[in-house]
């Protein structure tokens, strides 16, 4: 008996302490439930725009899915309102696009107080011009006063100018000389200006606002102003002989000849004189009764003697009107310095040319990738061997500020470039 006493009082206590237990907090559960709504609903949506894309060939059965995706949006109670609203934006806008129907802009409200902002502007504008009106008028008017030596009545006309425009440069100027003529000549010279320069920029202000015809607009003088740019480099009639020389065809083939032989042959064979420096020789040890190899059969004599100076550590560039043999690091101080625009040639090329179509990361990319293709081009085809990494002393750079190459070489590299990027 007394064990089950024990045992009842024990079950009433363990029944009254589970009573006792705090109820769960509903609201906590409510919003977590809404939450999970709210991520279904989204992927539902997600889903239902994804099957639109796929079936974008056929628009009836796009929107179909896209209405049905409403419906479903419109009956769920369990989302929330926010939730509600952006996803009904998004469908009604792919439902939109399908359908070809204009879609309402949302986002951004006028400015309500704009319209007053405008009219503050137009009456400021009509308020200058009427002062600068004004004032010019007073000035002319002071000249003519003056030149009838009517001097007391020009007097005052410039007082009233100066009551009533105390501020204005040109009303200021009548009274900062000695002498007045002098004053009255620098305001109505400045006035001039002040009235030249508001109807510039007032009709600059409405050419800005007619819609362009074209994507580009230029303006009219702009074939005459890109006319008077030229990279092309000036040669002397002597300088332009020696160009021709290095460009002929030659057929030199020599084995085991001193060097100072094969120099002369290439010189035979191009018809022009080439002079060698005496301290690039002594800076590199280099004796001209060296025996040298050399094998060229229809090459450009250009070639056939970058070829056989480089390997010796010598180059040649055109100076002072001849055809100088020079140490590859002496020829850097000869070379000239030029840049070359590519603009037009390298930017919205290619697959990804344009940034509003493809992002202006991979319009960069596709413009460094075609100066790239361009650059490489120029060191294999012009004079390959003048350049660094060939054994030559020119460099080839890629500015991305300006779109141009800067390019450092000899000035007859610097002609055949030109004749190369600009058809010269």
């Amino acid at each position: 008996m007394t064990r089950f006493r024990l045992a009842a009082v024990l079950a009433a206590s363990l029944a009254g302490f589970a009573t006792a237990q705090p109820p769960a907090d509903a609201i906590s559960e409510a919003r977590q439930r809404q939450l999970l709504a709210d991520q279904k609903a989204a992927a539902e949506v997600q889903t239902a725009l994804l099957d639109a894309d796929a079936a974008r060939a056929n628009p009836a059965k796009a929107a179909q899915r896209l209405r049905a995706a409403q419906q479903s949006i419109d009956l769920s109670a369990a989302i929330s309102a926010e939730t509600r609203q952006r996803l009904t934006a998004q469908l009604q806008a792919r439902l939109a696009a399908v359908e070809g129907r204009p879609v309402a802009n949302t986002g951004a409200r006028p400015d309500p107080a704009a319209p007053g902002v405008k009219g503050a502007q137009k009456a400021a504008i009509e308020a200058m011009q009427a002062e600068v009106k004004e004032v010019r008028e007073g000035v002319e008017k002071i000249v003519r006063l003056r030149d009838q030596n009517n001097t007391a009545e020009a007097d005052r006309t410039a007082a009233a100018l100066a009551q009533k425009y105390p501020t204005n440069p040109g009303v200021l100027a009548l009274g900062q000389r000695d002498s007045f003529a002098t004053a009255l000549a620098d305001s109505r010279a400045f006035t001039e200006l002040q009235a030249k320069r508001l109807n510039m920029a007032q009709n600059n202000l409405m050419a800005s606002n007619i819609p362009a015809v074209q994507d580009v607009e230029f303006p009219k003088d702009w074939k005459d102003r890109t006319g008077k740019r030229s990279n092309e480099v000036k040669l002397t009639d002597r300088e332009k002989q020696l160009i021709s020389a290095l460009d002929r065809a030659v057929t030199v083939n020599l084995k085991d000849q001193p060097l100072e032989y094969a120099l002369q042959e290439l010189s035979t064979a191009m018809d022009a004189k080439l002079l060698v420096d005496e301290k690039s020789l002594r800076d590199l040890d280099l004796d001209l009764k060296k025996n040298v190899s050399l094998s060229a059969r229809g090459l450009s004599g250009r070639t056939a003697l970058r070829q056989l100076l480089s390997a010796q550590g010598l180059t040649f560039v055109i100076r002072d009107q001849e055809i100088q043999i020079v140490t590859v690091e002496r020829s850097r101080d000869l070379l000239t310095t030029r840049v070359y625009y590519l603009g037009d040639l390298i930017q919205g090329l290619g697959p990804t040319g344009g940034a509003p179509q493809w992002g202006p990361f991979l319009d960069f990319q596709q413009t460094q990738a075609n100066a790239k293709l361009l650059i490489d081009s120029i060191k294999s085809s012009v004079d390959p061997l003048a350049w660094q990494g060939n054994g030559g002393a020119g460099t080839v750079t890629f500015h991305v500020p300006s779109m141009s190459l800067i390019v450092r070489a000899s000035s007859e590299v610097h002609a055949a470039l030109g004749g190369r990027l600009y058809g010269r």
